[in-house]
């Protein structure tokens, strides 16, 4: 039976699939990786995390070919032998791509030259380190080795406040139920009953003249 080295975390938010180390490996790794990060509602990141990984699960695939009087598979460490497994952990922020092999042989940073695009993998490390926040490798609680790499999860948006509805209709006034009144600014000047006695005397003298 084919069994998962990496320990058991009982969280929907990790996955872990077991390969046989052959050339079709890195291909099957990819639809995994796809199908998981679909069912995760994280389609954005499925490029970059499907590079990454046909890169890891590459370099995990030579490693293993090259190991020369595999040991015997142990119950601390139930995986068969020619194996490679995969596992995706995903945090709010991260989305961290851990790749296991039973060599213990540091991968090195190494780069095709000239670059052959019709490769499943071969860029190395350099690619790897380029397109993640982050990669190490640290050694199995049993034999070989696991590579990992972190992607940055991207943030959502807050959503934007609904509009409020606008009205189709404008606003109906209503007329006011006064008339406006006229205001007087000078004083009225009272009317007088005749002409005042200094007016009659001018004229009365204006006449005499006359005379």
């Amino acid at each position: 039976m084919l069994t998962s080295p990496f320990p058991a975390r009982g969280d929907a938010r990790a996955a872990d699939r077991v390969f046989g180390a052959s050339a079709a490996t890195p291909r099957r790794a990819r639809a995994f990786v796809r199908a998981q990060l679909a069912g995760w509602g994280l389609p954005e990141l499925t490029d970059t995390v499907e590079l990454l990984t046909s890169e890891l699960v590459t370099n995990a695939v030579r490693a293993t070919e090259a190991v020369v009087g595999l040991p015997v598979a142990s119950s601390v460490f139930p995986v068969a032998l020619r194996m490679v497994a995969l596992r995706l952990v995903l945090s709010a922020r991260s989305l961290v791509v851990e790749v296991w092999d039973i060599s213990a042989q540091t991968p090195a940073t190494q780069r095709a030259d000239p670059p052959d695009e019709l490769r499943e993998g071969g860029r190395g490390l350099t690619l790897v380190g380029a397109l993640s926040t982050a990669w190490g490798q640290r050694t199995a609680p049993g034999r070989g080795k696991i590579v990992w790499c972190e992607v940055a999860v991207p943030v959502s948006p807050a959503p934007s406040p609904a509009p409020s509805p606008v009205s189709a209709t404008p606003p109906v006034r209503r007329p006011s139920t006064t008339l406006p009144r006229r205001l007087r600014h000078a004083r009225v000047a009272e009317r007088a009953d005749g002409p005042d006695a200094r007016t009659l005397r001018c004229v009365l003298e204006g006449l005499r003249r006359l005379d």
